[in-house]
C-alpha cells in the first residue's frame, strides 16, 4: 500500500508539473488524483483489468474516443468506420446506458430484411434489447450525422 501511495503521489507530482500547477502541494494533488480517478481505483479483479485494457487501447489510439457529451450525454468508442458503442455520460438517466452501432452491408449481403426492423427512434427512445434499423443516408440521433452505411443498433439497459 506504501509503494501504491508513493507512486501516486509521483504520478501526480508529474503530472501537475507537466500542467504547470503548483508542485509544492503533493497532498492537495494526491486528493485531487484520488477523487478524479475514484470509480478506476474501486475497481478490483476482472472489472479492473476490463477497464485497464480499454485505456491501454485509447492511449494507443486516443482518436477512438469522441465526446459527445454535450450534444448527446454520452462518450463513443469508434473502433472502425462501421462499429461504434456510445457510453452514457450517467447511465442512471438513461435506459440507453450502452448503445451498439454495427454496420449492416454484410448482414443485409448474407439476407438480413432491414424492413422489419424497427426504425431507428431519436436519442433516448430506444427500448433496451431490441435491435434498430437506421438506413444509409439517414441521420444518426447519437452523432446528427448522415451515414454512409445501413446501420443496426441496440441499446442496453444498465441500471
Amino acid at each position: 500500500m506504501k509503494i501504491a501511495m508513493i507512486l501516486s503521489v509521483l504520478s501526480a507530482f508529474l503530472v501537475s508539473t507537466i500542467r504547470g500547477e503548483d508542485a509544492n502541494n503533493p497532498t492537495q494533488d494526491l486528493a485531487r488524483t484520488r477523487s478524479e480517478y475514484a470509480d478506476v481505483l474501486a475497481l478490483r479483479g476482472t472489472a479492473k483489468q476490463e477497464i485497464l485494457a480499454i485505456a491501454r487501447i485509447l492511449r494507443a489510439k486516443p482518436e477512438m474516443a469522441i465526446d459527445r457529451t454535450t450534444a448527446a450525454g454520452e462518450f463513443c468508442l469508434k473502433s472502425s468506420s462501421g462499429t461504434m458503442v456510445h457510453f452514457a455520460s450517467n447511465a442512471a438517466k438513461t435506459s440507453e446506458g450502452i448503445v451498439y452501432e454495427f454496420d449492416a452491408s454484410e448482414l443485409i449481403k448474407a439476407g438480413l430484411n432491414p424492413e422489419r426492423l424497427t426504425k431507428m427512434p431519436s436519442l433516448g427512445g430506444m427500448e433496451p434489447g431490441r435491435w434498430y434499423f437506421l438506413p444509409r443516408g439517414t441521420v444518426d440521433p447519437h452523432h446528427n450525422h448522415t451515414m454512409s452505411a445501413a446501420t443496426i443498433a441496440i441499446a442496453v439497459d444498465v441500471r
